[in-house]
């Protein structure tokens, strides 16, 4: 398959961001050992999730690719791939690079952490309280369990601003 000129260009151009991004990891040394998805957690739950492939197609400069496919964003950030690695590459690393350059590109997170934002930005946390099922079927809520309403913990409304604004106000 041919690759126009200026395809290549702007891989390129997000090739370097990336790289820019993610010192001082070294994604150019991973020699793909899979340690790091073998440690993943979403890659358990989601088999086409492979940190290690996802380094791959970045050093090969298809960052577009991995942009428009979605699939950086199965990252739950847990950081266990950085600890498996023996190459210091840190994929965690470059896939929030590449979160943030997609963002920055104009790419649209999935609508789930969208909601989790807005919950941020609304109730201080990243879901409100939950009703709780007992063996039994027994619905408890904090109240029913005389427990005290949460209260909305302490952020600066510049944060909140500041997270509307990059989330195209919310």
């Amino acid at each position: 398959m041919l690759v126009s000129l200026e395809a290549k260009l702007i891989n390129r151009k997000y090739l370097d961001s990336v790289k820019e991004l993610v010192k001082p990891h070294t994604p150019q040394y991973c020699y793909q050992c899979a340690k790091c998805t073998s440690a993943c957690t979403a890659s358990k739950v989601i088999p086409e999730y492979k940190p290690h492939l996802i380094v791959a197609l970045t050093r090969m400069g298809l960052i577009k690719q991995l942009l428009d496919s979605g699939i950086i964003w199965a990252c739950t950030e847990c950081w266990k791939c950085g600890e498996y690695c023996p190459q210091n590459v840190a994929p965690v690393e470059v896939i929030i690079a590449l979160k943030n350059l997609a963002v920055a590109s104009g790419y649209r997170p999935p609508e789930d952490l969208i909601a989790m934002a807005r919950n941020v930005i609304e109730l201080g946390r990243i879901s409100p309280p939950i009703e709780v099922l007992s063996k039994e079927f027994e619905i408890y809520s904090r109240e029913s369990l005389n427990l005290p309403p949460l209260v909305r913990p302490y952020a600066h409304e510049s944060m909140r601003k500041t997270l509307k604004d990059l989330l195209g106000g919310l």
